[in-house]
């Protein structure tokens, strides 16, 4: 089950869904603009990446997957700069969150990878605390031939794993038009599909956190620290400037409005 509606989401509509259900699909959110430039610069982001994974001995599993793309700049900073459907994040995390993961798929026709087996993105199970939170948000139509991600609406409300004739017999689908953007809590059960087309299936995979957590890369840092200020608020919280860790003392003893770590972070 999902949620596909181009009028006005209630926010309590989407936190009830969010707990039952623990996905929600919302259409018609990037604007076609943005999307064919991200596009761009997604293939673009690849061609950097894949001689790394193959040189690092990586790329078995790896192919069609860009990590890490706001140290890429140009469409990926500004997607982050339109704080697309922030009131809904804030509510889920309720209160601030921050970015901690950014990157992207060229899911390729019969092309497996780490993500193709039936996994979740937490390692830390817990429903008292949510930790993080999963989108995708599809530059190209997901359908059912292209690869539309499985995901096991409830299972975030059980620990244990089901097995892969349980879950591939019971996952709904996130197939929706290209600019659209799917939410799930990452304790849900989730895989990518197989694509059968010819096409690539290209989306962004981003995953918030609570202000608290580790960053999987500092993202602050490869976006710069020179003219912070200048940057729009909205962008510092989610890039987690607002979230940094002192590396000196000077830095630590600082008054609270220049502090690190903001006093609103949870």
């Amino acid at each position: 089950m999902s949620t596909s509606l181009k009028r006005t989401i209630p926010v309590a509509e989407f936190d009830a869904q969010m707990e039952t259900t623990g996905w929600f699909l919302f259409e018609d959110v990037v604007d076609e603009a943005l999307r064919k430039e991200l596009i761009v610069d997604l293939e673009a982001a690849y061609e950097i990446r894949r001689p790394i994974q193959i040189k690092n001995g990586v790329d078995a599993n790896t192919e069609g997957t860009a990590h890490h793309l706001l140290a890429d700049g140009k469409s990926f900073v500004e997607f982050l700069k339109r704080a697309y459907l922030d009131e809904y994040l804030k509510s889920y995390f309720e209160g601030n969150y921050i970015l901690n993961a950014y990157g992207g798929n060229l899911n390729l026709k019969k092309n497996f990878t780490y993500a193709s087996n039936v996994h979740r993105d937490v390692r830390t199970y817990t429903r008292e605390i949510k930790f993080l939170l999963n989108i995708i948000v599809m530059l190209d139509d997901f359908t059912l031939d292209n690869g539309a991600t499985y995901l096991l609406g409830g299972s975030h409300l059980k620990k244990e794993k089901p097995s892969d004739d349980e879950f591939f017999a019971r996952a709904g689908r996130g197939v929706g038009k290209s600019g659209s953007i799917v939410f799930w809590d990452s304790n849900i059960w989730h895989a990518a599909g197989e694509n059968k087309t010819e096409l690539p299936r290209r989306s962004l995979s981003l995953i918030y956190s609570k202000p608290f957590m580790k960053q999987q890369f500092d993202y602050p840092r490869s976006v710069g620290y020179e003219n912070v200020e200048a940057l729009p608020e909205e962008f510092r919280q989610i890039v987690g400037y607002n979230a940094r860790v002192p590396a000196t003392l000077d830095e630590w003893y600082q008054p609270p409005e220049k502090r690190f770590y903001k006093k609103d972070q949870g």
